[in-house]
């Protein structure tokens, strides 16, 4: 049985001003800024809370019963396999013997077109209207938050005000529509995902009132938390090329989802940004010293994807490592 004593912080967004990435305070975001370093440095994950951000209306028509993620996810696997991509990860996972996880993948959420050509995919005699109307609204808003909170770690390790507006431009989004089966009367706890590290910069996850998602804290060292989301807050992980970029500062943590027990469905939602495939990811330059040398060799993004789902990588604890950690001898 796992150590699940630990915690993850809590960090409310209030006073910070979404809609311009700042805040007439600065004191206000220097502080954010430096509870959500912090964070993410020992942990790699934290709790944002940013009230307003979604409404409850929205909310429940993306994640509540009967809502979009739930129609989508109650299509017929026939429907749902549909989904599909030559790039890994990027379509339709499910129907995986022992797991109760089916999960789909909208690329490029941000975009009303790439919605609606998901949708018409999905539901090619009839399209989904509400759907691409709830989903794209959801992502806008999800994406928000996400912005924020990579600005922040940017500044934090000193980027600068170009650097930051480059690396948007060259950043891709993903929204990943999971629903995880009730287990029932299972004695004991149901493994919904095994234990991984995202590839990505950062993942920020959503979901309806069950509750799943453990995380390993403290860098491996405080154990694994099972946060209690209080409704409307967002879970923020930071991923394997964040951890590049700030020349391993940030932490990536392992996560899995855990069921445990019940009779309701649990439906997530992550929106993940990442590098375009063709981007080369290293370290910034004010990450990087005599007394902090990059710690990662640059490597393309899509490249280390793909070599992350590799049969043989797909089980690894540790693939940034192996693919492209820097060993120093002597």
């Amino acid at each position: 049985m796992a150590d699940m004593h630990g915690s993850i912080p809590r960090i409310d967004f209030a006073g910070i001003d979404p809609a311009t990435g700042g805040t007439s305070d600065d004191a206000k975001w220097a502080a954010v800024r430096g509870a959500v370093m912090d964070a993410l440095c020992e942990h790699g994950c934290f709790e944002a809370v940013m009230d307003g951000l979604i409404t409850p209306e929205l909310s429940a028509a993306v994640l509540g019963a009967g809502g979009a993620v739930e129609s989508l996810l109650s299509l017929p696997v026939s429907a749902k396999a549909r989904n599909t991509s030559e790039k890994p990860y990027r379509g339709y996972v499910g129907s995986i013997p022992g797991l109760p996880y089916e999960s789909l993948a909208i690329v490029d959420p941000l975009s009303v077109d790439a919605v609606r050509a998901f949708a018409d995919l999905m539901w090619p005699d009839t399209g989904n209207t509400a759907f691409c109307e709830s989903m794209h609204a959801y992502a806008e808003r999800v994406a928000v938050l996400e912005a924020v909170v990579r600005r922040m770690v940017l500044e934090g390790v000193g980027a600068t005000a170009e650097y930051i507006e480059e690396q948007a431009k060259a950043t891709a989004f993903k929204l990943r529509l999971t629903e995880y089966a009730a287990p029932g009367a299972a004695e004991g706890r149901v493994v919904g995902l095994p234990a991984h590290r995202d590839t990505s910069f950062l993942a920020v996850l959503t979901q309806n009132d069950i509750d799943g998602v453990e995380v390993e804290c403290g860098r491996g060292e405080g154990g694994w938390a099972r946060p209690v989301l209080s409704p409307g807050s967002f879970l923020i992980f930071a991923g394997d090329t964040f951890k590049v970029l700030t020349n391993g500062r940030v932490f990536n943590p392992l996560h899995r989802v855990v069921m445990a027990g019940g009779d309701k469905t649990r439906y997530s939602s992550i929106l993940f940004s990442s590098p375009k495939d063709d981007i080369v990811v290293r370290a910034i330059d004010e990450a990087v010293g005599a007394d902090h040398p990059a710690a990662y060799r640059p490597f393309e993004y899509g490249e280390y994807v793909v070599f992350c789902y590799k049969p043989e990588m797909i089980q690894h604890r540790k693939k940034l490592e192996a693919f492209a950690a820097v060993r120093i001898d002597g």
